[in-house]
């Protein structure tokens, strides 16, 4: 479910062919135990909408955290008898897998988890031709509104053109360029989605996956927030706006 000003978007762009309903993505790892042995039976979860989702590793320790939104989740491994390790803020973006390093348990001796900390890198060694950004590191940004000057100093090999109103990628001409929001595909200029709505944006400058088809240029890959992501986004904001001021000194 998308926000009413984005349905709006989707009626206008409803006619284009569908590439995916929904670019989703997903968290992968591997679990030993203590003696350096793949441990199977593993549990592994993170919240989605207020639920606990979660798998268990295979019989090689490995597993699969699937279907997610993109974001940040707080992922925790635990097994009976064995502490908790926790990786909080792991991020998810559209259609590629987050991968964890491997995780070795300990024995329990404390109450709690051990926290381990995950910092995603806005370029993947395995992937780089592809950039993505999340909806937190968006909303910091102070050109967010004009997409044209955002990816434009954000991504790159992306450079606005000499009018403003179009984007080259790596040099390759900027009607050779295609967006996909949702998995519609959107041709022409750069879509003004509003930056509320917008859970990440991924821009690829080169080496393009198969499925985008003949695309010669860069593609920007947006996926908007699901009414959940937009009603926490929204419940975030009232909790501020009614916090109280601190005292002065």
């Amino acid at each position: 479910m998308r926000t009413p000003n984005f349905l709006l978007l989707l009626a206008a762009v409803a006619s284009a062919p569908p590439l995916l309903a929904q670019n989703l993505g997903e968290i992968r790892g591997r679990v030993f135990g203590p003696d350096g042995e793949p441990l199977p039976m593993a549990n592994v979860y993170t919240t989605l909408n207020e639920d606990l989702f979660g798998t268990t590793t295979d019989f090689d320790g490995r597993f699969v955290l699937k279907p997610l939104d993109p974001g940040r989740y707080a992922v925790t491994v635990s097994y009976s008898s064995y502490q908790a390790v926790e990786f909080p803020g792991v991020a998810v973006t559209a259609d590629r897998a987050a991968y964890i390093p491997d995780v070795r348990m300990k024995p329990k001796e404390l109450e709690g988890a051990e926290i381990i900390h995950y910092r995603r890198k806005q370029i993947e060694i395995d992937d780089p031709s592809r950039m993505s950004l999340l909806a937190e590191d968006i909303a910091k940004l102070p050109t967010v509104k004009d997409p044209i000057k955002f990816m434009g100093s954000q991504f790159a090999g992306v450079t606005p053109t000499p009018n403003g109103d179009g984007l080259y990628f790596r040099g390759s001409r900027t009607e050779n360029m295609v967006s996909f929001i949702d998995g519609i595909k959107v041709s022409g200029s750069v879509p003004r989605v509003p930056p509320s709505a917008i859970s990440s944006v991924s821009v690829y400058t080169g080496g393009l996956p198969a499925r985008y088809g003949d695309v010669t240029g860069g593609v920007i890959v947006i996926e908007t927030k699901t009414y959940a992501e937009m009603l926490q986004h929204a419940r975030m904001q009232e909790a501020e706006r009614y916090e109280e001021p601190e005292a002065a000194d």
